[in-house]
C-alpha cells in the first residue's frame, strides 16, 4: 500500500514553484479554461493542447463521470518538447479549478478539496523478482483511486465516499512508457513487458475518471503497444517553430538576468543556424550565455 511519501507526488504548491501563481484575473474564473500563469508554456501548439485536454477532464470531473471511455491522454514527440511539462500544467489547471488546498483565497472550489499529480517513471516500477513489478503497478492505481493505505480520502476509498467528504483527484502521469509498457512487435520485448500491460490494461479498464486522469508520455510511439495507444486520446508534440523559440529563450535569460545583448549569439544561432529540435537544446544553449557571461566577467 503507497502514501504520499512513497511517491513523486506533485502537489500545488509544487506546481506553482514551476509554473508561478495564476494570475489575478483568472483565478476564481473557473469557468473559462485554461487560466494564465506567470511561467505559461509558450506557443500555440502548447496553449491549444492545454485548453483541450483541460476541458476534457473538467467536464469528467464536474459531471462524476466514473467509467467514461476517454481514459487520459497520450503526448507523443521528440525528447525536450514539453510533453512532461504539459502534464505538469494539466494538473496545475485543475488545481486552480477543483482544489482548494491553501490555494487562491475564495476559489469556488469545495473546502479541502485537492488536486496532485503523481509521476510514474520505469525506476518506480521495476523490481528484482518477476510478479513484483506487476504488484508495484497495481499499487499506483489503487492509491490514484484511494490516496493513502489509511485512507482518509474519498470518505475512506474504495467508492464510499459520503456527501461533503473531501475530494483528492489525481492525475496520474506515466513519463517515458515506451520503456514501461512495450509494444509485443518490439524487438526488445520481454515476457515480462506483456505482464505488465496487461495489469496496466485492467487498471485503465476499471479507472474511475470522474477524479482520476492518465497521462502517457512518449519520445517513441513506435515502440508503445498499440493496445495502449487505442486506450488514449493521442496529441504529438512537433519541435516548436522559431519564433517560439526565441520567445522561450528570452524568458529562460530573463530568469538568469540575462539581457539581448547577452543571448545575441544565441537568438542569431535560433534565426540562422541549423533548426533546433527541442525547447531543451534551447534552454541548454541560453545556461551556456549564463555561464559564459559569469566566467568572463572581470574579477
Amino acid at each position: 500500500m503507497l502514501r504520499d511519501i512513497d511517491v513523486n507526488l506533485y502537489d500545488r504548491s509544487r506546481l506553482q514553484a514551476q509554473f508561478g501563481a495564476f494570475l489575478k484575473t483568472d483565478a476564481l474564473k473557473t469557468d473559462t479554461l485554461p487560466g494564465r500563469v506567470e511561467s505559461e508554456l509558450l506557443g500555440e501548439q502548447y496553449a491549444r493542447i492545454l485548453k483541450d485536454s483541460a476541458r476534457l477532464v473538467a467536464h469528467q470531473w464536474r459531471e462524476h463521470i466514473e467509467r467514461s471511455a476517454l481514459k487520459g491522454f497520450l503526448f507523443h514527440g521528440g525528447p525536450g518538447t514539453g510533453k512532461t511539462s504539459m502534464a505538469k500544467r494539466l494538473a496545475y489547471e485543475m488545481c486552480r479549478i477543483f482544489g482548494n488546498d491553501g490555494g487562491v483565497e475564495g476559489s469556488a472550489a469545495e473546502p479541502g478539496n485537492e488536486v496532485v499529480l503523481v509521476m510514474v517513471d520505469g525506476s518506480d516500477i521495476a523490481r528484482g523478482r518477476y510478479g513484483d513489478s506487476e504488484e508495484r503497478l497495481a499499487d499506483f492505481f489503487e492509491y490514484a483511486r484511494d490516496g493513502e493505505s489509511h485512507g482518509h480520502t474519498h470518505g475512506g476509498g474504495h467508492g464510499h465516499r459520503h456527501e461533503g467528504d473531501a475530494m483528492r483527484r489525481t492525475v496520474l502521469l506515466f513519463d517515458d512508457v515506451e520503456s514501461l509498457f512495450m509494444a509485443r512487435s518490439a524487438a526488445g520485448a520481454r515476457e515480462w513487458h506483456f505482464s505488465q500491460n496487461s495489469v496496466f490494461f485492467h487498471g485503465i479498464d476499471e479507472l474511475d475518471t470522474s477524479h482520476t486522469v492518465v497521462v502517457l508520455t512518449t519520445n517513441r510511439i513506435d515502440l508503445v503497444d498499440a493496445a495502449v495507444i487505442d486506450r488514449f486520446m493521442c496529441f504529438e508534440f512537433s519541435p516548436p517553430s522559431v519564433d517560439v523559440q526565441i520567445e522561450v529563450a528570452r524568458d529562460r535569460a530573463r530568469l538568469q538576468h540575462l539581457n539581448d545583448a547577452d543571448i545575441a549569439a544565441v537568438i542569431d544561432r535560433i534565426r540562422e543556424g541549423d533548426p533546433l529540435r527541442s525547447l531543451r537544446e534551447v534552454e541548454r544553449l541560453v545556461t551556456q550565455a549564463y555561464v559564459n557571461k559569469i566566467l568572463t566577467r572581470q574579477p
